[in-house]
């Protein structure tokens, strides 16, 4: 799927597609952009973004009606991307994981506390992976720092552990309940997940970026630790205080562009960082995605909106 994803807007690398999804090029049209942000195993999140009726002043059909995202995918009208971390579903699921710990413990990797884990995770990857497959050139995924079924310490990841041992107990269900093959399959779309993306207005990655990197170093990041590292695990405060505006500078040369990520909870519907530059868009107790109009600057207090709450 990800493998021959060799576009204009993709850049190759030396060893294959790059790491970076540039819409800056000019053979791309600029179209509106929704920005979904972690996602962790809520299906029921994706199957309301999909089905959102998308306000009249963002984008309309050329009958002039309203459109759901899942429309205006399908008539090519706008861009989507999510900055992953698919599965775990972490605070939300804190209780169900505990019990799985204990069959864990026990020696059953697939219990009924992990299946049920798992059935919300793998529900929410398929969707994603469908619609991938449905929209290859509208629809996008960023790798996140979660997006490490193998439970690997390599290439920027590291095994995962949080209320319980959710790395290895994700990897030893699936190897168990699907084989070798399917979890190949899956490791190998983690591993060509692209890294940050590039628009007009703004650029995206999973996390803040630990430092200011360059096109050339994003575009052959994708086999490079520190880099994967920096894009995808940053806490905060620790990034330079001028990652995001240099970036902006060299991607964008838009004086009013903005860097969304995710990766850290925030209450509300956004927090700004580096002087507002950056703008974190992930919190776990809601459903908001980011729009991003073609025609005027980002306006939070208009422009994050909660799906769940429509009609």
């Amino acid at each position: 799927m990800l493998e021959s994803e060799k576009t204009a807007y993709r850049p190759e690398s030396v060893s294959g597609p790059g790491g970076l999804l540039d819409f800056t090029v000019e053979s791309e049209s600029v179209l509106p952009l929704v920005i979904i942000p972690d996602l962790h195993a809520r299906a029921f999140f994706l199957k309301h973004i999909i089905d959102f009726k998308l306000p009249a002043d963002f984008v309309l059909s050329a009958d002039g009606k309203r459109l759901t995202v899942f429309e205006a995918l399908s008539e090519n009208l706008i861009r989507v991307v999510s900055v992953g971390d698919l599965l775990h579903s972490e605070l939300r699921g804190r209780e169900r994981w505990l019990k799985a710990l204990e069959d864990f413990k026990g020696g059953i990797p697939a219990g009924s506390s992990m299946t049920e884990e798992m059935k919300e995770g793998l529900s929410l990857l398929s969707g994603v992976m469908e619609l991938k497959n449905a929209f290859p050139s509208h629809f996008h995924v960023l790798k996140g720092n979660h997006e490490n079924i193998m439970n690997d310490r390599s290439e920027g990841n590291f095994p995962f552990k949080k209320f319980a041992d959710e790395g290895e107990m994700v990897y030893l269900f699936m190897q168990e309940q699907y084989g070798d093959d399917v979890l190949m399959v899956i490791s190998s779309f983690e591993r060509n997940l692209p890294l940050a993306a590039a628009f007009p207005s703004c650029m995206i990655s999973h996390a803040e970026p630990l430092e200011a990197y360059t096109r050339k170093q994003i575009i052959n990041g994708m086999r490079d630790s520190d880099l994967i590292h920096g894009l995808t695990w940053t806490p905060n405060d620790t990034a330079c205080e001028y990652s995001c505006n240099a970036m902006l500078k060299e991607f964008t040369r838009n004086p009013d562009a903005l860097y969304f990520g995710g990766h850290r909870p925030v209450f509300g519907t956004c927090t700004f960082r580096q002087g507002g530059k950056y703008i974190q868009i992930h919190n776990p107790d809601r459903e908001f995605i980011t729009l991003i109009y073609k025609d005027r600057n980002f306006d939070p207090d208009t422009d994050i909106i909660d799906v769940s709450r429509q009609g």
